[in-house]
């Protein structure tokens, strides 16, 4: 016989009593009922674990009483295959056909049949077993690989079943690597000397001695590092999925760990989910739009709310934080409240373990969109999702990285898909310069007339100032897109001469075209002006008078050059900066020879009245170039 050349896991499914303890123990020698309530009351109330002595199969015996659904579905998340145990001389009971439908929601559909206790049963029982079985894996949408008649009293059948499951395991395509390992913890317990040790099926992605990971719980997220790892009791330097696997966690108390929670490197704490059901329409049916759920991933289960998205869709708002992956199992059962208590209404995978709240239902398009976009991720149809996930991501640009960490993608598909994206129109992907982060020249036009717009209001209601502050602009764009594709929309904008930039302002082409040089032209003639009155100085009004130009355009050059330290304002006198320097440098003189100057010193020195002196003193004061002493001013510490 050919053996196995990877691990294979193994789950076992069945109505309770039906002998899937018993047959794991006669395959493996292992009694995977450990607890002394399991010893005591002759059946299985948690996971058990078992391997074959001589091949890599794993197996994970299920509790299959119908108080227990929850064990079983933490336990079957992840396997390569299931044994499907049932008792010839009761065929197939209630929790048989439950086991199968939570198989079939998880996407478990390669199955070995064992018909056990053959020996208690007739030829003619055993074939209406069989029938019973196989009727039952129909209504299911479901075969079985084998079914095989068994009898751990006499032996019967145990070394064709063997045979079975070891076909089963060649025949199992081997799994992609991935750099995302997740790990639903089923059992956590501390070794003496070692520390916290937790146990669970490594579904995805592999674990290696002195790997960084991270413990993800409800409440909290502790960075860890595997110390140690063992598979059935045997130390391994790496471990790769799908295998039974022990790991011995750094810096991580036993209190701060429990069932329930995952070992990963990219899962997420989430309290939404978004997801995509399995089956048919009549599945879905059973699903209420609005209706309170239990919802099981790995090995958690926590309080929904569920919302319908699209025929196979949904979203699930969880009472408290779950640890999640995309692109991981998840299956639905009744809430206490309702008349379907416990029962199982559905299950799929989760697409976006971290999705974000539901647009408002007048929103019609973006709830279409985000459905037929998280239906095409499930369908593995990521080419085809591109558009949606740009387009739901909008006015921001879409976040390669957190997305990939969301939807449970290997790190850097989705830049090279979108990196590669080629299409023709307003769709264009537009790749920002961090190089991780894209969007659609679409939304970027769309940002673009946004600010325009404004631009353009500012320069109706402030036609006198030069434009909208830069700063300001920039600021309004990031609060809705971000500042990376904000200053991404003004590049663009000014490269497209549909804007000008300058001096910490943005106006649009038009003004600077228009106002912006007129402004310009006419700064140049009002600072002659205010260098030939020197420090008599003039006021807006009268400079719009002798120049005969509007005086809200006098303001704006006037404004100019004040941004320009051209020209200065004191009271409502303005001055050129050259006058006032020059009547800096007199007093100097003055200074050199005198310890002080009183108001009407001042005004004969200047040529100036008491107007223009007052001013002109006060800014001296606050410059620094005088100070006050009672009546006069002496030499000040100097310009500030």
């Amino acid at each position: 016989m050919t053996a196995l050349a990877r691990r294979v896991v193994i789950a076992t499914a069945g109505h309770v009593d039906h002998g899937k303890t018993a047959l794991v123990r006669a395959l493996t020698g292992t009694d995977t009922d450990r607890l002394p309530d399991e010893k005591r009351r002759g059946i299985s109330i948690e996971l058990g674990f078992a391997t074959f002595a001589d091949e890599p199969m794993s197996f994970i015996d299920v509790p299959g009483h119908k108080r227990l659904v929850h064990a079983m579905i933490a336990g079957v998340g992840g396997v390569d295959g299931v044994l499907l145990v049932v008792a010839a001389d009761d065929g197939v009971m209630p929790q048989t056909r439950e086991h199968l439908q939570v198989c079939r929601l998880l996407g478990i559909t390669r199955f070995v049949v064992a018909l056990s206790k053959c020996d208690l049963v007739d030829d003619e029982m055993l074939g209406m077993a069989r029938a019973d079985v196989e009727a039952a894996l129909a209504e299911a949408g479901l075969t079985a690989l084998t079914l095989v008649p068994t009898s751990v009293e006499t032996g019967a059948g145990l070394a064709e079943l063997k045979a079975a499951l070891l076909g089963l395991g060649r025949d199992t395509p081997a799994r992609a690597e991935s750099a995302c390992a997740w790990l639903p913890i089923d059992r956590v317990f501390s070794v003496k000397g070692a520390g916290t040790v937790v146990t669970g099926t490594l579904t995805r992605g592999s674990l290696r001695e002195g790997q960084a990971v991270a413990v993800v719980s409800e409440g909290k997220v502790y960075d860890t590092t595997c110390r140690q790892l063992h598979v059935h009791g045997s130390r391994v330097d790496a471990a790769s999925a799908p295998c039974r696997v022990a790991v011995n966690l750094a810096r991580v108390e036993q209190s701060e760990v429990a069932r329930g929670d995952a070992l990963a490197t990219h899962a997420l704490a989430s309290t939404r989910l978004d997801v995509v059901l399995r089956g048919t329409e009549a599945d879905f049916a059973r699903i209420e739009d609005g209706s309170s759920a239990l919802v099981h991933v790995g090995t958690a289960r926590r309080t929904v709310r569920v919302t319908r998205l699209g025929a196979r869709s949904l979203h699930l708002a969880l009472d408290a934080a779950l640890p999640a992956m995309g692109k991981i199992g998840f299956v639905l059962r009744g809430f206490r409240s309702t008349s379907a208590r416990g029962a199982v209404l559905g299950g799929g995978i989760v697409v976006d373990a971290q999705a974000p709240k539901l647009p408002p239902r007048r929103a019609a398009r973006a709830w279409e969109l985000r459905a037929s976009t998280l239906e095409a991720l499930a369908d593995n149809q990521v080419t085809a999702a591109l558009s949606g996930l740009l387009e739901l991501a909008r006015p921001r640009p879409l976040d390669a990285e957190s997305v990939e960490r969301r939807l449970g993608l290997e790190p850097g598909a989705l830049s090279e898909a979108l990196a590669g994206k080629k299409r023709k129109g307003p769709a264009t992907t537009i790749a920002l310069p961090s190089g991780r982060e894209f969007t659609t020249a679409e939304n970027v036009d769309q940002l673009a007339d946004d600010l325009l717009r404004r631009v353009q209001t500012h320069h109706e209601a402030h036609p006198h100032e030069p434009g909208l502050s830069l700063e300001t602009a920039r600021t309004a764009l990031a609060r809705r897109s971000g500042r990376a594709l904000a200053d991404v929309v003004l590049s663009r904008l000014a490269t497209a001469g549909r804007i000008v930039l300058e001096e910490g302002v943005v106006c649009t082409a038009a003004f600077a075209e228009s106002s912006g040089p007129v402004v310009r032209q006419l700064a140049d003639a009002v600072v002659a002006r205010l260098e030939t009155l020197g420090l008599e100085g003039t006021g807006e009004n009268a400079l719009a008078s002798e120049l005969a130009q509007p005086v809200e355009r006098v303001r704006a050059a006037l404004a100019r050059l004040s941004r320009e330290q051209r020209a200065r304002r004191l009271g409502t006198l303005w001055f050129a900066e050259s006058a006032i320097d020059a009547l800096r440098r007199r007093l100097e003189t003055h200074f050199a020879s005198a310890e002080s100057i009183s108001v009407p010193d001042l005004k004969e020195l200047a040529g100036v009245s008491r107007k223009q002196a007052i001013p002109l003193l006060e800014q001296l004061d606050r410059e620094g170039t005088t100070q006050r002493k009672g009546d006069l001013r002496v030499r000040g510490p100097g310009r500030r």
